[in-house]
């Protein structure tokens, strides 16, 4: 790693998708990058599929805290044995709590990005200067700690990707073969193993109601998206082969699949926002703590929560949604991620020169 590596973790799927931008444009002026992964969910698949290298440190997906944690501590340690076999990095970009930490052990410098306020936070607040957070977290609760690191951005961290890619609706309906009029619902059920998961099955089996309705009802097309295998194969046992429901077993591209849709019914997360940015409507059966972002994009329009009946009563009957305009892009937010990026690079390089010892003078004789 001599000569100034750029370390990236990917610790989840969507962070291959928000970080790239980040590392392709750190190649782009010259630095040398090096990834990590931990196999969960679709996390290889992506990176592959976006031609990003990775190096596989650690396990793949863990329900329970208690088991997240210590598993966790296990990763930092194995990307702690790995970062010192390869060479000491200049930096690692990461929203790996498991990388920060291993960076923290060895007293290298991170730069994090986070946005959900009710994460594990402790990890971010103790090595990364800064912690970069959308600026719609500036009204939120955020602890104190993470108070004292944080940054902020313009926009969401789903802008940093989708902002770069030219997404035409008409293409994307086309790629997935459904014509201009047809009515397309993009579904994903909740995550069980995230350890802010919270009344899964409550969330499930509300989610399970809603896709069932949808196609009772209107002609429509529904594309389900599984997390990664179990959820591939409860959903074909679920569903098994219905004309009007799309099962996809293999990673892909988000965006473009949420830019084709009409409504997008999620467990919440990365897919909800992509559909706030793209100005599609999304519903969230999102049970666990309440993020504040997604509370903001609710004000605003873009999402409805259906985490009740009730709820889910009240969006029935209020006329179909429509689409809206994007919200995007946000060129401001990315400078200034880039700006953070490469000025910690500095800094670190200085650090660095200031703590090495000067080379000897040559003596002439």
């Amino acid at each position: 790693m001599a000569g100034g590596v750029v370390w990236f973790d990917f610790e989840n799927t969507p962070h291959v998708l928000f970080l790239e931008p980040i590392l392709r444009e750190l190649e782009r002026t010259g630095w040398s990058t090096v990834c990590t992964a931990k196999p969960q969910s679709q996390t290889l698949e992506l990176a592959e599929r976006r031609g990003i290298p990775v190096e596989v440190v650690g396990g793949g997906n863990l329900k329970g805290r208690f088991r997240k944690i210590v598993f966790g501590l296990g990763r930092a340690a194995q990307l702690a044995a790995w970062t010192v076999r390869r060479g000491r990095p200049r930096l690692l970009v990461s929203s790996s709590r498991s990388a920060c930490v291993a960076a923290h052990w060895l007293g290298i410098p991170a730069v994090g990005l986070l946005d959900y306020e009710h994460a594990e936070y402790c990890p971010f607040a103790l090595a990364c200067r800064p912690l970069l957070l959308p600026d719609l977290l500036c009204s939120g609760k955020l602890p104190g700690t993470v108070w004292e690191v944080a940054e902020f951005f313009e926009g969401l961290k789903e802008n940093l990707y989708i902002d770069r890619e030219e997404l035409d609706r008409d293409v994307a309906r086309a790629s997935i073969g459904v014509s201009s009029d047809s009515y397309v619902v993009v579904a994903r059920p909740p995550a069980g193993n995230a350890h802010y998961a919270h009344r899964v099955d409550e969330s499930t089996s509300l989610w399970l109601r809603i896709v069932r309705d949808i196609e009772a009802g209107k002609d429509s097309r529904i594309f389900l998206l599984p997390r990664d295998r179990e959820q591939f194969d409860w959903l074909h046992a679920v569903f098994g082969d219905r004309r009007r429901i799309h099962l996809y077993p293999t990673v892909l591209d988000g965006p473009s699949i949420v830019a084709a849709a009409d409504l997008v019914v999620s467990g919440g997360g990365t897919m909800n926002r992509e559909a706030a940015v793209l100005g599609v409507p999304a519903w969230s059966v999102f049970t666990g703590p309440t993020p504040h972002i997604d509370e903001r994009l609710a004000k605003e329009g873009r999402l409805r929560w259906v985490r009740t009946d009730e709820e889910y009563e009240t969006v029935l009957s209020d006329r179909s949604p429509s689409l809206l305009p994007p919200r995007a892009p946000y060129p401001r937010g990315f400078d200034t991620i880039m700006n953070t990026v490469l000025g910690r690079l500095e800094q670190a390089i200085a650090e660095r020169d200031r703590k090495s010892p000067p080379e000897p003078a040559q003596v002439l004789d």
